[in-house]
Formats: structure tokens, C-alpha cells, sequence
């Protein structure tokens, strides 16, 4: 099973350095790195956990339009953070290519410190192209 590992380094005020790294199945070692920006407004964090506990346990109006409003914001910030990690550059352009035809067979590690952990929503993680 190949292994994508994502090891993120803070720089400074939300950006951070990514160390990308794709062993396994018999692959050589790729290795790149990208600088990713990712600034949420506390609006982008309180939407994020009112969609993720509240919303989906009251999914009655006029709750739905809200949380369509939330799900388009969700894709821009997960398809930003697609470009920037996957589209910086030639090394990670080359992962981005071993991986994507073989995502359910690949297994992905976030490797952070703890003050980071919450700083970038990997979960959001979106490629533009297939969704």
C-alpha cells in the first residue's frame, strides 16, 4: 500500500512548510515540499462546527440554505489548499500524479505538532478537477 505522508512545519503566521513524502508498494521514495498559506476567519471556524455537529443533527429549515452557503465555502478552502500543496510545483505535481488514480489504496499521514494540529483542515482537502 503506498503511504503518503504530509509532514507540516509552521513558518510563521499561518503558513507552513510541507514535507511530502510517498513511499511504499514497491515505489521509490518521492520527496517535495510546499509552502501552504491557510487563513480561517473565526466566521470559517464557528460555520465548520456548526455544520459538523449542529447542523447535522437539525437539518430542518431554513437551516439547509445555510449550510449550503457552508458546503461551497468548505470546497473553496479545501480546493486552495489542493492548489497550493498539489500545484506548487513540479516535485509535488509528480506525487499528486502517483496518487490520485490510486487514493483508496493509499494511505495518508499527517505528521504536526500539537499548537498545529487544528491549524490546517486537511479533512477539506479537495482536487478541482474530479472532486
Amino acid at each position: 500500500m503506498p503511504t503518503l505522508r504530509l509532514t507540516q512545519d509552521p513558518l510563521g503566521e499561518n503558513r507552513y512548510r510541507i514535507r511530502l513524502d510517498l513511499s511504499g508498494d514497491g515505489l521509490p521514495t518521492q520527496t517535495a515540499t510546499a509552502t501552504v498559506t491557510c487563513v480561517l476567519s473565526p466566521q470559517d471556524h464557528e460555520n465548520l462546527r456548526w455544520y459538523l455537529e449542529d447542523f447535522l443533527q437539525y437539518p430542518f429549515d431554513p437551516h439547509p440554505e445555510l449550510a449550503a452557503r457552508v458546503e461551497r465555502r468548505m470546497e473553496a478552502i479545501g480546493t486552495e489548499l489542493f492548489t497550493q500543496l498539489f500545484e506548487a510545483e513540479r516535485g509535488t505535481q509528480r506525487i499528486w500524479a502517483k496518487v490520485c488514480d490510486a487514493l483508496p489504496d493509499t494511505r495518508l499521514e499527517i505528521s504536526t505538532g500539537v499548537q498545529e494540529a487544528a491549524s490546517i483542515p486537511w479533512e477539506l482537502l479537495r482536487d478541482p478537477q474530479t472532486h
